[in-house]
């Protein structure tokens, strides 16, 4: 394979990379594993690219000085995040979790990854390579396609490995291990980016419900008249899961009968979250007959179940219900 082919695929593969890896931070439950599977083999189709890319990077050091200089700091950084991507998402498979940590494997991952793609974009600028007639040749699509077999090969090999370090259950279909200990206690206080736990006071919380223009404050009196359960699976981003049982009042008990819909869920820091209006929906204030600490959540959080833990907001204080798309909002929070 050509140097310059060679680069045109990793042009390609490394963001195919994140998209798949973006995909799978959407999926919380359903097809999951092709995607899973998708996502490893494009990742390792780098590394059995690497043979040919060595050659590139070999040529690019033996020219001179200046041109060497230019953009040498933008490809070495990228090369070291591409590793770093490699090595967390494999440490992950095998059940690397540093879950306990403020930083865990697949934060590592996800940010690496998510680094080399724009870093990838850098390169591509400075470095531009035009595709020729011959690229699309069947001798190169020949190739293409024997690289991806070995790449799949390869991820054979680490699901197998992932599959022999693990005990069988503890991993679900998006990636996530179960946490060690299935007390409340360990389960991770995190928060999405840059989200912090507010202060709240219990007894002066309200909770605000607009429907058909009409709105109405609950206190958390008012809402322990109910006692809703649901064993439902957090599934959190960071890369583990903890199944419990929540207790609370289902949303849909907060809204006219019969209600269909979205509901916008709103946190007391602004973070929202816009969802199909279900009976599975739970405004939780007790986790495994306790009740909720500050960092999961208190005084109300939702429950979502299927979701991964992006969509559980905590520290609710306004829901909103009309007829509006769920997909009308981001994929992924923003804040």
């Amino acid at each position: 394979m050509k140097g310059r082919l060679a680069n045109l695929a990793l042009l390609f593969v490394v963001p195919l990379a994140a998209v798949t890896g973006f995909m799978m931070f959407l999926l919380g439950s359903g097809p999951v594993w092709p995607v899973a599977i998708l996502h490893g083999v494009v990742a390792l189709l780098v590394v059995v690219l690497v043979p040919w890319k060595s050659t590139v990077v070999r040529r690019g050091l033996r020219r001179p000085g200046r041109t060497r200089q230019r953009g040498r700091a933008v490809s070495l950084l990228l090369g070291l995040c591409v590793v770093l991507a490699l090595l967390t998402g494999l440490a992950h498979v095998i059940g690397v979790l540093f879950a306990d940590s403020r930083v865990t494997t697949m934060q590592l991952h996800v940010g690496a990854g998510i680094v080399a793609v724009v870093l990838t974009v850098a390169h591509a600028l400075q470095r531009r390579i035009r595709a020729r007639r011959s690229d699309l040749s069947r001798r190169s699509f020949v190739r293409l396609v024997g690289l991806t077999a070995v790449a799949l090969v390869l991820e054979a090999g680490v699901q197998a490995t992932g599959a022999l370090t693990a005990r069988r259950g503890i991993r679900r279909a998006t990636g996530s291990f179960q946490l060690a200990s299935s007390s409340v206690a360990a389960i991770p206080a995190t928060s999405w980016l840059f989200d912090q736990a507010p202060e709240l006071d219990p007894a002066s919380w309200r909770l605000t419900v607009t429907t058909s223009g009409t709105s109405r404050e609950w206190s958390l009196v008012e809402l322990a008249r109910w006692h809703d359960r649901q064993v439902a699976v957090l599934d959190c981003t960071g890369g583990w899961w903890t199944e419990q049982e929540w207790s609370g009042v289902r949303l849909s008990r907060l809204l006219p009968p019969g209600a269909g819909g979205t509901v916008e869920v709103t946190s007391a820091t602004g973070y929202t979250r816009r969802l199909p209006l279900t009976d599975h929906l739970l405004l939780a204030t007790a986790i495994d007959g306790a009740s909720l600490s500050g960092a999961h959540g208190a005084p109300v959080r939702l429950v979502v179940p299927g979701r991964r833990g992006y969509h559980w907001v905590k520290w609710v204080v306004r829901i909103s219900h009309d007829d509006r798309p769920w997909w009308v909002e981001p994929p992924l929070p923003l804040q």
